[in-house]
């Protein structure tokens, strides 16, 4: 009976060690957080955006604020542009890893030896006119001989060139070209005959002062002489590199400016909210006439950022044409498009 009682005893001991234990591991798991678990830690991207906050970019800006690039694992960071910022040069020193500029741009660049290729072309068309009061009689590239044209230079100034090819004027001669500032004040005051306007901004901003039959307008794309504007661009050594994380960043940048086209009063309070540079009604404006030019009359979603090889190479056609660039540029050496297509392939 003795030793039976020993056996018991310790049998009681063991099982309530084992209790012991049992319970111990349940409150360990009931306390564990599931979303303390490890994460991989985002990856980040910095992109140089060419001017400051506004509806022009917003596809960009919508991404980041409706995590868009956070549901890719990227810590985006937008850094505005201004005048003294050089999207090239943020990109070549590392400060960006992704640039906004002209594409024409890009290009001279490109010349100069830099591993720069465009992975996304934003806009399919050009956004620029010239512009000039109903009454002087200038309707066309046909009439700028001897007129006053402001233009803002800095390679904007290229595809007016090509403009005045077209018509066989000497660029230099046959043109007084003008530097314009960043209002529509010589335009309106008169000092100039004819102005530049992106459509999506100053021209808007010009017919709050006039009305549309008052303003002739010279459209780039009809003239045939359009050079491709925002692109994004990256170094060819860091996207072969960083092939996936460049996929999923345009994959997000694409679903940003959907929702752009979608939502273009949302976008635009979205910018506002940032940037503040205009009204809120001015910024609705801008994103509106924007996506025209993201997602051009005949097209759809699907081809925001397409890089239309067409459209490309005339480009690179009217800078060599006009002396943007000394030479022809290969476009298979100018951009890359398996990118983008296969970050339009991870949304369909």
């Amino acid at each position: 009976m003795k030793k039976l009682a020993e056996l018991l005893l310790a049998l009681s001991l063991f099982t309530g060690v084992l209790a012991g234990c049992g319970s111990n591991s349940a409150n360990l798991n009931s306390n564990e957080n599931p979303n303390q678990i490890a994460q991989k830690e985002p990856d980040k991207i910095t992109v140089q955006s060419l001017w400051l906050p506004q509806g022009q970019f917003a596809g960009l800006y919508v991404a980041k604020e409706l995590g868009f690039y956070e549901d890719e694992g990227i810590d985006v960071t937008i850094l505005p542009g201004g005048t003294d910022v050089s999207s090239e040069e943020q990109v070549e020193n590392d400060v960006a890893q992704v640039g906004v500029a002209f594409y024409s741009s890009v290009l001279t660049y490109q010349e100069g030896g830099y591993d720069f290729i465009n992975v996304f072309q934003t806009f399919k068309e050009s956004p620029q006119y010239l512009v000039a009061k109903a009454g002087s009689g200038i309707t066309s590239g046909k009439d700028l001989k001897g007129k006053k044209v402001g233009s803002w230079f800095g390679g904007r100034q290229y595809e007016f060139y090509a403009l005045a090819q077209k018509y066989g004027y000497d660029i230099q001669k046959d043109i007084n070209w003008v530097q314009q500032d960043y209002t529509m004040d010589q335009f309106i005051s008169g000092e100039i005959d004819v102005a530049s306007a992106m459509s999506y901004n100053e021209y808007l901003l010009l017919l709050e002062n006039f009305k549309e039959e008052e303003i002739n307008v010279i459209d780039m794309n009809k003239e045939g002489v359009a050079m491709l504007e925002d692109c994004l661009f990256v170094k060819r050594s860091w996207a072969e590199k960083n092939r996936d994380l460049l996929v999923r960043f345009l994959r997000a940048t694409i679903k940003g400016w959907k929702y752009t086209a979608e939502n273009p009063e949302k976008a635009a309070e979205i910018v506002h909210e940032i940037g503040q540079t205009s009204s809120l009604q001015h910024q609705i404006n801008m994103i509106k006439k924007v996506i025209e030019f993201v997602i051009p009359k005949g097209s759809d979603s699907d081809k925001i950022g397409y890089l239309d090889r067409e459209k490309i190479q005339q480009t690179i056609d009217l800078g060599f044409n006009t002396g943007l660039i000394k030479n022809k540029i290969d476009i298979d050496k100018s951009i890359d498009s398996s990118y983008w297509e296969e970050a339009i392939r991870g949304i369909k």
